[in-house]
């Protein structure tokens, strides 16, 4: 089964090109990523931005919220290779399951050596309770995660759009990565889609590139430091 894709209209295609162009234009931005990203995904999709200075940051799970319900989780990842079929994947949340077996229905306690199906449950437990929480205090309804791929230059780029519902236990299967344990790999269809290391507590997700990703090219030349800023303040004071 095929994770859900939602495609961008053409007018959000290109608000995405002229954003990405202007970015990547500005000398004092090194990338664009975490909050240059969100800025950008909010004019892309048309929505309220909150400013970052006077109303700060969160840490919740959606970085972007529709007043519709709609909630993005928005990554970035830099590669060679985004072609159809390609795995990336993503720390989503520190995990440690062992310190709170109890509160994820595990009252005898979770560790290495414990049967891998209840460490899987107690991972997929502990992500949705982040999830369920964070869905409920943004009021988002229609949860969905986007990545935006980047190649080394930044002209070749894709961006996709998936469904990011609650995590089901009864879809995943789970071993370790190696006898004796090392990586712990939730399966599902035939896929890994999700890993975790004891060691780090680090919960990872992977995503498979669908082939109904958008992918496109743009061009873009860096501003001088100068000439930036003095059309900056000449646009401020015009």
């Amino acid at each position: 089964m095929d994770e859900l894709v939602y495609p961008l209209t053409d007018a959000e295609k290109a608000r995405l090109h002229t954003g990405l162009e202007a970015a990547f234009t500005i000398p004092i931005i090194d990338d664009v990523e975490d909050f240059v990203w969100e800025a950008l995904f909010h004019y892309v999709k048309d929505i309220p931005l909150a400013d970052s200075i006077t109303q700060g940051r969160t840490k919740q799970l959606f970085d972007a919220v529709a007043p519709d319900g709609r909630g993005w989780s928005l990554k970035t990842l830099v590669s060679r290779n985004f072609n159809p079929g390609t795995n990336f994947e993503f720390v989503i949340q520190r995990a440690n399951i062992f310190q709170k077996a109890t509160l994820l229905g595990f009252p005898g306690g979770l560790s290495a050596t414990s049967n891998v199906a209840d460490l899987g449950k107690a991972l997929i437990r502990h992500w949705n309770e982040k999830h369920r929480k964070d869905c409920i205090n943004q009021n988002i309804t229609d949860p969905r995660i986007v990545i935006l791929l980047k190649n080394r230059t930044r002209k070749r780029l894709a961006y996709v759009e998936f469904a990011y519902p609650f995590l089901q236990e009864e879809e995943y299967q789970w071993q370790w990565s190696r006898e004796g344990g090392f990586g712990l790999q939730g399966w599902k269809y035939e896929k890994i889609h999700l890993k975790w290391y004891p060691s780090g507590t680090q919960l990872f997700q992977v995503f498979q590139m669908p082939d109904n990703a958008y992918y496109f090219e743009i061009e873009w030349q860096r501003a001088s430091l100068s000439s930036f800023v003095e059309n900056v303040i000449r646009t401020l004071t015009d």
